[in-house]
């Protein structure tokens, strides 16, 4: 998952709201809004963006050690 997340949400006068997840490759995307979907109610519709179809990024740690 990417260092960085971040949701675009919009409110209209009708009530209805949109939430669009940036900066997230992969389907963890749907991770990120999930408990935000869930208080709000029931998910109207849902649109796949660019970002669901490329590959999720691996994250590695890497330690090293001084000379010993």
């Amino acid at each position: 998952m990417a260092d960085k997340q971040k949701m675009e949400i919009t409110i209209l006068p009708n009530g209805e709201v949109s939430i669009r997840v940036l900066c997230v490759p992969g389907p963890s995307c749907e991770q990120v809004s999930q408990a935000l979907e869930e208080s709000l109610g029931k998910v109207k519709s849902r649109e796949k963006t660019v970002e669901y179809y490329q590959e999720e990024l691996e994250k590695t740690d890497i330690t090293q050690k001084s000379g010993t």
